[in-house]
This record gives structure tokens, C-alpha cells and sequence, in this order.
């Protein structure tokens, strides 16, 4: 006769969660497990995080879940109340959002490299090249050309350019 080995998995609780949920680790196992889920059991799973965790129990299930301390408040309500809906795998559509700059505007990159021309330095033949202007400056320059960018932007451009 065999004999069987069973192991209880035990669930750290109180003081021994919160120190659990400080370890990397441990925040990006939760994360992985959290990104394969749909985004309603993804929210009411960090709000049962958050009610485990007490005190700074929301700031920090936001943290390693990625979602907003309203949008916890609202699933750990749902989860009170009872309102959960189960067949609910509604995930969201990708290509939403504000578009690129350069799909709504196609010629800012070109404005950009004439903006640039007289100010570029460095080794032409090579990658080993610079703007003499701060992104900040360029991305005055190009609001005055008639592009109302952010120096994020120009950044972001300006490596689109080389």
C-alpha cells in the first residue's frame, strides 16, 4: 500500500502577505497572472488583494495590478454587493486610443528634418550624431511651424528620423 503525501499550500496572511507583496518576485508573478486574465477578473482579483492587504492596501494592489485606485474601489464594491457577472470576458479592442502624430499629421516628420538640418552635429556616416537644440526648443520650433508637439515627442521623432 502506497502512502500519499499531501502537501498544504498555505496562503500568507497580514504582516506576512505585506511583506510577501514587497518582493519582485513575487509583484511580477502576480502581474503575469493578472495580463493573462479578462479585465473584469483582473480588477476583482487586485481588489481582493487590496481588502487582504488593509491599510495602503488599495495604493499598493494599484501599483502591482497597474489600475487606479478608483476603478479598485468600484470592483471591491462589485464584489460586496454581488454584482459579479462571470461571463463577462470582454477584453479590450486593440488600436484604441489617440493616434500617432505622424498618422494625423504625415508630413511632421519631414517639418522636423528641415527643422533640424542646420543643427545637426556629429559623424554623418555613422549613427554617432546630435542635435545642438534641446528637445524642448524643437518642440517650440515645431509649435510655431504649426505642430503643437511635446519635447516626448520630438524625442520620439527624432529616433523615428535616424
Amino acid at each position: 500500500m502506497s502512502t500519499i503525501k499531501t502537501y498544504k499550500a498555505s496562503i500568507p496572511q497580514g504582516d506576512m502577505l505585506k511583506k510577501s507583496v514587497q518582493s519582485k518576485t513575487w509583484r511580477k508573478t502576480f502581474r503575469r497572472l493578472l495580463d493573462r486574465m479578462p479585465e473584469n477578473i483582473r480588477r476583482w482579483n487586485a481588489a481582493l488583494l487590496a481588502t487582504q492587504l488593509g491599510y495602503g492596501g488599495m495604493k499598493i494592489a494599484g501599483e502591482i495590478a497597474g489600475l487606479s485606485q478608483p476603478t479598485l474601489h468600484k470592483a471591491r464594491q462589485e464584489l460586496e454587493n454581488g454584482q459579479i457577472d462571470w461571463d463577462c470576458q470582454r477584453q479590450r479592442r486593440s488600436g484604441g486610443g489617440r493616434k500617432r502624430v505622424e498618422k494625423t499629421h504625415p508630413d511632421i516628420l519631414n517639418d522636423l528634418k528641415k527643422l533640424i538640418e542646420d543643427e545637426t552635429a556629429g559623424d554623418p556616416s555613422s549613427d554617432d550624431r546630435w542635435v545642438n537644440r534641446t528637445s524642448r526648443k524643437l518642440a517650440t520650433a515645431m509649435k510655431k511651424s504649426g505642430h503643437d508637439v511635446s519635447h516626448v515627442t520630438v524625442i520620439r521623432l527624432l529616433k523615428k528620423l535616424d
